[in-house]
């Protein structure tokens, strides 16, 4: 039973990892995506505070129009 389970988290695991190397898609970074969540319902104008990024130990805050262009770009480019 327990070789089963392992079976399948291990490949089902391994299918995840590698969307983005099969997949015809621009891959976004988890950081880029996160940003762009932040700025969902904000003012292209406002700001937000990464999640990921620092900068001598404060966090990074990131204009929403800039998140939203690379997430756009991304898209753009997928059509």
């Amino acid at each position: 039973m327990t070789a089963i389970a392992a079976m399948f988290v291990f490949s089902s695991t391994s299918t995840m990892a590698s969307g983005n190397l099969e997949s015809s898609l621009t891959p976004i970074s988890a950081e880029n995506v996160l940003n762009w969540m932040n700025c969902r319902d904000k003012d292209p104008n406002d700001s937000v505070k990464s999640r990921t990024k620092t900068k001598d130990g404060k966090i990074v805050v990131i204009k929403c129009s800039a998140a939203n262009k690379i997430v756009a770009d991304a898209q753009a480019s997928n059509k």
